[in-house]
């Protein structure tokens, strides 16, 4: 039976960026770094060692694939690329409903402003 992507809710707030960072393309680390930083306007970031403990636990999860297809680094060692699976879109695609309906919650009890 497949994973049904409520069974991953709720993400944590690192995996949760990851996804938001990914969206439908293939980045490495610090391009989703850099990508959560220019989406998000600098409001969240995601520190080198958060980022790559919730990256080897999303691709076991089964919600990223690695890629080794990036050119060698500074290193000497090749980028690794990630990008989200079906099931990981469906996931980020479910947390974000999820949290919709969480925020119409704190609007109806005048915890949030409305949106602009």
């Amino acid at each position: 039976m497949d994973p049904r992507p409520e069974d991953f809710l709720p993400l944590t707030a690192p995996e949760y960026h990851v996804l938001l960072a990914l969206g439908t393309e293939a980045l490495h680390g610090y391009g989703m770094m850099r990508a959560l930083d220019e989406k998000t306007g600098g409001a969240d970031t995601l520190l080198p060692g958060t980022l790559y403990t919730t990256l080897a636990r999303m691709v076991e999860r089964g919600l990223l694939e690695e890629l080794d297809d990036g050119p060698p680094g500074r290193a000497g060692r090749r980028r690794r690329t990630y990008r989200a699976t079906p099931l990981g879109l469906a996931v980020a695609r479910a947390e974000t409903a999820r949290l919709e309906r969480l925020l119409g919650v704190a609007r109806a009890s005048n915890l949030a402003q409305e949106a602009p």
